[in-house]
């Protein structure tokens, strides 16, 4: 049962700390460089359907991963949130089938928003977490990030990010890594 603690305790995290529902059509890419290693990830959502890939290298290994998601809306108290299960395909040492659910949430602040996310996913036992606060007059954001799974790998991460261009749907990124002490800097785009 220990291995299932911390992505749970990470999904009951990023369930209590944001308190509106997050779904939208959009689209999201990122791509963050570190010394060893380069993670891509592209997502979009049409309605109650989302669908993403995950591509990462890093020193020993690279790995692709696909999800399909069907997603509802349910209130948690007077917090709504929205719900996304569905089935994953990994690709690193072998081809692998799992499933996923996430919680993602939401909420317009007069200063900016909060954004709060947490997954699970059967394969490795997998989870990702995420909080995020993005200030709108200056287009800067700060966001922890906790990912990990049940091979051994566990990172925590902060990240600054500042918007660029006139929507403010590009954002520069720049982040230090705790577990592995380094530095990455990126670039994302998302019209969520």
């Amino acid at each position: 049962m220990r291995p299932l603690f911390r992505p749970l305790r990470a999904l009951a995290i990023a369930l209590c700390l944001a308190p509106a529902a997050a779904r939208a059509d959009g689209e999201f890419a990122q791509l963050d460089f570190g010394a060893d290693d380069l993670t891509t990830v592209a997502s979009f959502t049409r309605g109650a359907v989302s669908a993403g890939a995950v591509f990462s290298t890093y020193e020993g290994g690279e790995g692709i991963g696909f999800s399909i998601t069907g997603g509802r809306d349910i209130s948690l108290g007077s917090q709504p949130v929205t719900l996304r299960f569905g089935p994953t395909l990994s690709a690193g040492d072998g081809l692998e089938l799992g499933f996923k659910a996430v919680a993602e949430s939401y909420v317009a602040t007069d200063w900016g928003g909060v954004f709060a996310i947490g997954e699970i996913n059967s394969i490795d036992t997998a989870y990702f977490a995420m909080l995020e606060a993005g200030h709108a007059a200056s287009g800067t954001g700060l966001a922890l990030v906790l990912t990990g799974d049940d091979t051994g790998y566990e990172e925590q991460s902060l990240v600054l990010s500042r918007s660029i261009g006139l929507d403010g749907d590009l954002r520069l990124r720049m982040g230090y890594r705790l577990q592995a002490r380094e530095l990455f800097v990126g670039v994302a785009i998302n019209t969520f």
